[in-house]
């Protein structure tokens, strides 16, 4: 009798999720398989799904070993082995992603698990960040349409290594991610949205689907607002630095404004016709916002306070050959004031003979020297005028439609796509790809990246309402019932789950090992299909 195992953990959990949207037949749908495949399209990229999604506490890289240990014929819905997943087989097929368009593939994807799932896309938000990479980077004759790894401006202040954009859009119901692009290193992200919102737009007109796109002030330009305002409705931050902007923080009194159903928030709705297009700009007012921008502004009108005694001091301690010249420069250092102002000086005369000691009488060749002694004070004016900002920020819409607890409920919930981002860019995630060095390969591995996100945010999304439906809970980490926990924590209570095989003779078995009663429970509440995978019932792995 011969015994083995293979490492089962939450990779089954993955597998599900995969099947139950029907992964491998929509890829398979759009890139048809030849004869000669072994491994379809489809079934390489849900194994490389498999694969991003098997990181719990130390980095996993692409690579064809990770299958080696794995139950892949529970995985899939025929008898593929591990041998099966090859350099050759996953990179060819991230070749035949980038021909058919990884952003198109994705987008049918995404957009038919909506329809499935029955989720609200009423609201998209859209970003971008880089992703910074080490090492060389080959572009052969193939790859003059595809992305340039290059230097740009790096938003994680990686300014020494070359990068390349994603480009993501999230829906608001559970972050998921409808749409993906990898995009060149110096793209800039103002001309990029209107492209985005441009073909965007159309795919939703042929929908009929009503929509916002939420974007962040990037996108607030005069350009971007005259040629997108035609194609779609849009929700955006306005500038800070924008003097029309000043000038409304300035001038709403908190007052004027109307208490929010969100707490810690007030708000005050008046029209622009910025750009020429008719608008409606929300100024908002954040309880924690102005504490916390208040308590840093504070710090800072001391700090310069502090430098300014310096400065004073120094300029104290210079001598200067003329009294305008002494003035030049006192006016020269408080032109770089922002809180305080010169409130007077005095100009002493000194006399100066080149020698040390008091000048003898009728001495010659005595010169005089200009020092200065400078007062200041607070500039209340400004500083009264700066604070009137404090905890203020507003935000612009097109649609007079949208209500303005609406408009701020969604731009918070901007922050989806930026969770979608910390999840895409986690070292725990992808770190290394030995056959990634092509440009082309790249832009279709981010997609593989975004579908990654895609299965995660589903199984965390079917968890919760699972969960919330029928009143029940999993311990969080600290031991305490939750019924929003987060599927990474779910994810590493499944490890050391194997899966035995027993050989005796022309006798096969498969037995389920280390399988605990919280897991027990999870795949309960997710459903038959993953009880199947885990044994659990008859007909286990399909």
């Amino acid at each position: 009798m011969e015994y083995s195992s293979k490492i089962m953990d939450h990779h089954g959990i993955v597998a599900g999720v995969c099947n139950e949207i029907g992964l491998v037949d929509i890829i398979d749908s759009i890139i048809v398989p030849n004869e000669q495949q072994k491994v379809t399209t489809g079934e390489s990229v849900m194994a490389m799904v498999i694969n991003s999604l098997g990181f719990v506490s130390k980095p996993l890289y692409l690579f064809p070993d990770f299958m080696r240990n794995k139950p892949v014929h529970l995985f899939f819905d025929r008898d593929l082995q591990p041998e099966d997943f090859n350099d050759d087989t996953l990179g060819r097929a991230l070749d035949r992603i980038y021909v058919n368009d990884p952003t198109n593939i994705f987008m049918q994807i995404a957009m038919k698990v909506a329809k499935m799932e029955n989720i609200k896309r009423n609201f998209f938000h859209l970003d971008t960040s880089t992703m910074s990479v080490h090492g060389k980077y080959f572009q052969d004759d193939e790859d003059t349409i595809a992305i340039e790894i290059t230097h740009g401006f790096s938003k994680d202040k990686r300014f020494d290594l070359k990068q390349f954009i994603i480009s993501l859009i999230t829906v608001s119901e559970s972050d998921l991610p409808m749409w993906v692009d990898a995009l060149s290193g110096n793209v800039s992200d103002k001309e990029h949205f209107r492209e985005v919102i441009r073909n965007y737009a159309k795919m939703l007109a042929e929908t009929n689907e009503k929509a916002y796109f939420i974007m962040d002030s990037a996108m607030y330009n005069e350009k971007s607002i005259l040629e997108m305002s035609p194609l779609a409705y849009w929700i955006s931050r306005v500038p800070e630095t924008m003097k029309e902007t000043k000038e409304v923080l300035i001038q709403t009194e908190q007052e004027q404004m109307i208490k929010s159903s969100l707490d810690g928030y007030s708000y005050l709705l008046t029209d622009s016709d910025y750009a020429g297009v008719d608008q409606q700009w929300l100024v908002i007012y954040s309880e924690k916002a102005f504490e916390r921008e208040i308590k840093t502004f504070e710090k800072s009108i001391k700090k310069e306070e502090t430098k300014i005694e310096k400065q004073l001091w120094h300029l104290g301690n210079e001598e200067f050959d003329c009294e305008s010249d002494a003035v030049k420069e006192l006016e020269k250092v408080q032109k770089k004031w922002k809180y305080h102002r010169m409130s007077g000086y005095d100009i002493i005369e000194k006399k100066r003979t080149g020698k040390r000691g008091r000048p003898k009488k009728g001495s010659e060749k005595v010169r005089i020297k200009y020092q200065l002694k400078a007062q200041f004070e607070k500039d209340t004016g400004r500083i009264d005028l700066e604070r009137k900002r404090k905890g203020k920020f507003i935000l612009a819409t097109n649609s007079f439609e949208i209500e303005p607890d609406d408009i701020l409920k969604e731009y918070k919930n901007q922050q989806g796509v930026e969770r979608g981002f910390r999840f895409l860019k986690d070292p725990l995630f992808f770190t290394d790809a030995i056959f990634l060095k092509e440009p082309r390969r790249i832009v279709s591995l981010v997609m593989i990246m975004a579908l990654s996100l895609l299965v995660y945010s589903l199984a965390q999304r079917k968890l919760r309402n699972v969960l919330k439906r029928l009143k029940e809970t999993l311990p969080d980490q600290k031991g305490k019932p939750t019924d929003h926990p987060t599927m990474r924590w779910v994810f590493q209570q499944f490890q050391g789950i194997h899966v035995l095989e027993i050989r005796d003779g022309q006798h096969y078995e498969e037995q389920i090992l280390n399988l605990r009663d919280r897991n027990t429970k999870v795949l309960r509440l997710l459903g038959e299909p993953y009880e199947k995978i885990y044994f659990l019932r008859e007909g286990c792995g399909k």
